[in-house]
């Protein structure tokens, strides 16, 4: 038994093993995908192989075997003239029985060009067993990659965001985006699906990088307006009542160095009306919840101060940047890549 492996015209290969008669092949086969045939090619490989290139012409120049004679039966002894012959005495004539008329086809049996071919059974016969194979399309293969890199997507950010975790997360992509191709497309497996699917990964990662940074961003600054708040609770608790001797003593406190004792009388009335009169108000509105982040951040020039507006924009996609093209970030894209182009042709 020889295992040959056949790669038909449409991109599918499949292997079989057979038992060759004289260099070919005693039976016809297939392409369990579109069912093109694959008799030619697989005789063309036999006869490449080297024993049969060695045995055909032993074959064609020897000798053909010496048939036997004939087999000439000894005639039996005739009874004595005048005798009559025995009863049982008969002539016996060898003929060879007919043959068996073949079996004609009913009428419910498909014509000759339709029948299934026949594989060998340790081949492919389980594959085509299982059924007729349902014709690839390009057209859902692109709507698997699309709709895998998109989910691909949507798990990286979830995870990052419950977790923090991002390392490995463009393989989630590639891979999902791979399979979907792949799957949705009935293993349509060319290499135009592949290089969309392999764009459809790059788009993933990079969306799900954007928001990963758009994230940390907005961290950064709801930690900013926590830590401001904080402080505003301990100037409150500070200063319970706002008397002037309250906010004198709180200011000595904040503007003496490590280990100096500033005296509450060094401090002027102006900083004490000054402090009552603008921050005082800011600091208890924060620690009482009344002033939000938005209009927090509105007073800093957020949202008002254009230079403010662009300082942050320039700030945000530097870590963007800084997120997407690195080393580790770089190679994982790549990795992803390559996985989805595995998978999406059928590789």
């Amino acid at each position: 038994m020889i295992e040959l492996k056949v790669y038909c015209d449409c991109g599918q290969k499949f292997k079989f093993d057979v038992e060759p008669i004289n260099g070919r092949m005693p039976f016809t086969v297939a392409c369990p995908i579109c069912h093109r045939d694959g008799t030619t090619k697989a005789n063309d490989l036999l006869q490449q192989m080297t024993v049969f290139k060695q045995v055909e012409p032993a074959l064609a120049g020897a000798p053909s075997p010496i048939a036997p004679p004939p087999f000439v039966p000894k005639p039996a002894a005739l009874p004595p003239m005048g005798a009559p012959p025995p009863a049982h005495a008969r002539m016996r004539v060898n003929v060879p029985a007919p043959a068996p008329a073949p079996a004609q086809p009913s009428a419910d049996a498909p014509p000759p060009s339709e029948a299934p071919p026949r594989f060998g059974a340790a081949g492919v016969a389980a594959v085509a067993a299982t059924g007729p194979t349902k014709q690839p399309s390009f057209g859902l293969g692109i709507l698997g990659g699309f709709t895998g890199a998109l989910i691909g997507a949507v798990i990286y950010y979830l995870i990052f965001k419950t977790t923090g975790v991002r390392t490995g997360m463009a393989l989630v992509i590639g891979g999902l985006a791979g399979f979907g191709a792949h799957w949705l497309g009935k293993g349509e497996g060319s290499k135009e699906l592949g290089g969309i699917t392999v764009v459809f990964v790059i788009v993933g990662v990079l969306a799900a990088q954007y928001f990963v940074a758009l994230g940390w961003w907005n961290r950064i600054r709801d930690e900013g307006y926590a830590e401001n708040v904080k402080e505003a609770r301990l100037v409150v608790k500070a200063i319970p009542t706002g008397s002037d001797a309250e906010i004198r003593g709180y200011l000595a406190k904040q503007s003496a160095d490590e280990g100096e004792v500033v005296k509450p009388a060094a401090v002027s009335d102006d900083e004490v009306r000054i402090f009552k009169q603008k921050e005082l108000p800011r600091y208890q509105d924060l620690a009482s919840g009344k002033l939000t982040k938005e209009e927090y951040l509105a007073q800093l020039g957020h949202k008002t101060d254009k230079k403010s507006a662009t300082e942050e924009t320039a700030t945000f996609n530097g870590l963007f940047i800084l997120l997407t093209i690195n080393i580790r970030g770089v190679i994982s894209m790549v990795i992803a890549s390559g996985l989805a182009l595995k998978l999406s042709t059928n590789a």
